[in-house]
């Protein structure tokens, strides 16, 4: 099963991403990650990475100017290339959250989904509005949840469901 989940920004995408690993992960074996917001004082300073397998994490853009930017965040390029290199990828189910603006802003992150895409037992989350080719191929290849308030919980449950029968 391939899954890729969208929605508006703070919808929910990444806590059902959580919600998903946290059920299965006794089950069976998860690789991959998430993307964290920053915050300092309830504002919102900049994005963070986060293996599912190790724990280990990487700044992916903060707030500030620089070379390569997305909005007011600086992507933080090399830092991703870096995470990337060391991310194993061997799980029985594999959690990519998310493929943006900043995430595509590295040639080695583009490459990089798109050698996971000849696999099977795929959780993406893509950007809602991005029109990149690597998400229109996601799009048309992936079934596709549009997350709202409504939805977001028995998407959840379904999701579960369906990656734990797979491993039956």
């Amino acid at each position: 099963m391939r899954t890729a989940l969208t929605g508006r920004p703070g919808i929910g995408k990444t806590t059902l991403c959580l919600k998903v690993y946290q059920a299965l992960k006794s089950k069976i074996k998860i690789s991959g990650f998430i993307t964290t917001e920053e915050r300092d004082k309830g504002v919102r300073i900049g994005f963070k990475l986060i293996d599912l397998a190790s724990n280990r994490s990487a700044q992916l853009a903060k707030v500030g100017k620089g070379r390569v930017m997305v909005g007011k965040y600086e992507v933080l390029v090399e830092n991703l290339d870096n995470f990337l290199r060391d991310l194993e990828m061997d799980g029985d189910l594999v959690i990519i959250d998310e493929i943006g603006p900043m995430e595509l802003k590295s040639k080695k992150f583009v490459s990089f989904v798109e050698n996971l895409l000849e696999r099977e037992n795929l959780l993406f989350t893509i950007h809602y509005k991005t029109n990149h080719p690597l998400i229109e191929k996601i799009r048309n290849s992936f079934n596709v949840y549009v997350i709202d308030e409504k939805n977001r919980d028995s998407v959840t449950e379904e999701i579960v469901k369906i990656y734990a029968r797979d491993r039956r």
